[in-house]
């Protein structure tokens, strides 16, 4: 134990008048580890430092500024499952002077060698992070692998990225990050790229570049073949030759084999035959779809597509009926905030729609702006040219402001196209 923990432990049990007997009693640690920590024989771990500030009747934490040092061996280097602890404990609490010094303490390091093992503790407080879904608190960490990781073909630089790229994938930082994935994914594990597969497939499918969505879908089929994954590798194909000129049969078939998946794909097959009805022109399968989505607890999956075919038909009044029995505003899609946005985005563009088609307007010519600057900001061109056309149709009931927010999302159009 290093003199300033000793000495400042030693004066809070000469207060309490306690021996190291009390001290290991009210710790629930053993007297021989106590005596060894005391006498320098035995490393302080981070266990036993917390049952001691517990016994001391001191806050959890208030003797970590005295600790960093216990990160060390006899060595001068850090030790790997101290300083990984140490470190995972002092992020996951917030103690942020004290793991800022101990990540400072790792990058400056002078030795390649030794600065290469430091990133390698780093990286696996990173992922034990990440994996008990903690994930803004590890992509500092990841982000600083990608700022110091001299090997541009390194497993942990690659898995590093992608990281990065699932944790900010809903923000306007995911298109960013996403071509470094793209130029590493021959340098990940396996399972790791397999995830990327699937992350990348559905980053594309909520921008709607469909071209994207079938090359990551069928890589991800050929790379798993069977499971979940197999499963969702179909669903995604199948939605992309919907837009880019297959045949209503093949896209049966894919719904058909990954039915067999297991009864939760079998469930989702189901309504999924209905979406593919619509999305051939085959309209009059709105009822029908309206009818399996009623009371299911992910109905809003499948009412954007219903509400769209009803105002297509004309059939005003059911889609009038639709929209008094479900608001917008509740909708929710159970545990996938990722499926919840692009949901949403779907159902106000519907409802944008209909108003348009009652004309109630210049509402729903306002939704529909509004939708198309969503579209933008994920990146969802094919919605964004949509919600222009529609607009320009009944631009004539456009108001002033209306007119200048066009005018600007054209702006916005170019721009994007430009860069």
């Amino acid at each position: 134990m290093n003199v300033a923990l000793f000495q400042k432990i030693q004066h809070l049990m000469k207060e309490k008048n306690w021996k190291k007997i009390d001290l290991a009693k009210r710790s629930g640690t053993h007297i021989s580890d106590i005596s060894r920590i005391f006498n320098h024989k035995q490393a302080l771990s981070l266990k036993h430092l917390d049952a001691i500030t517990k016994a001391l009747g001191l806050a959890e934490g208030s003797l970590y500024p005295y600790y960093a040092e216990e990160c060390f061996n006899e060595n001068k280097r850090l030790d790997k499952r101290r300083s990984v602890q140490f470190l995972y404990k002092c992020i996951t609490h917030g103690y942020e002077k004290q793991y800022s010094d101990l990540l400072l303490t790792m990058t400056v390091e002078k030795s390649d060698t030794i600065r290469t093992n430091y990133l390698n503790y780093v990286f696996s407080v990173a992922e034990k992070l990440f994996k008990a879904k903690k994930e803004e608190k590890a992509l500092p960490l990841y982000e600083l692998i990608i700022d110091h990781e001299p090997n541009d073909s390194s497993e942990q630089l690659a898995t590093s990225y992608f990281r990065r790229f699932y944790i900010v994938r809903m923000n306007e930082n995911g298109q960013h990050a996403l071509p470094y994935v793209l130029e590493h994914l021959v340098y990940m594990p396996s399972e790791v790229r397999m995830e990327a597969y699937l992350w990348i497939t559905a980053f594309y499918y909520r921008r709607e570049q469909w071209g994207e969505v079938l090359y990551y879908a069928e890589r991800l089929e050929n790379m798993v073949q069977k499971g979940e994954y197999f499963a969702r590798a179909l669903m995604y194909k199948s939605f992309a030759l919907a837009r880019l000129g297959g045949s209503l049969e093949e896209v049966l078939a894919l719904i058909a084999q990954y039915a067999q998946v297991n009864d939760y794909f079998a469930d989702i097959a189901a309504g999924n035959r209905f979406a593919a009805f619509l999305d051939f022109g085959k309209l009059e399968y709105a009822g029908e779809y309206h009818a399996w989505l009623e009371d299911r607890e992910d109905m809003y999956v499948g009412l954007p597509k219903v509400l769209e075919a009803y105002v297509h038909l004309n059939q005003l009044e059911d889609a009038k009926r639709l929209l008094d029995k479900h608001s917008i505003d509740d909708m929710v899609v159970k545990n996938d905030i990722w499926l919840m946005q692009k949901m949403y985005l779907d159902f106000r563009y519907a409802h944008a729609l209909y108003k348009c088609e009652t004309l109630l307007l210049p509402e729903g010519l306002n939704e529909l702006l509004n939708v198309a600057y969503a579209a933008n900001q994920i990146g969802n061109l094919e919605r964004f040219k949509k919600c222009l056309l529609i607009y320009w149709k009944y631009r004539h009931h456009a108001t002033p402001d209306q007119r200048n927010k066009y005018i600007q999302l054209l702006s916005m159009k170019e721009c994007e196209e430009s860069s």
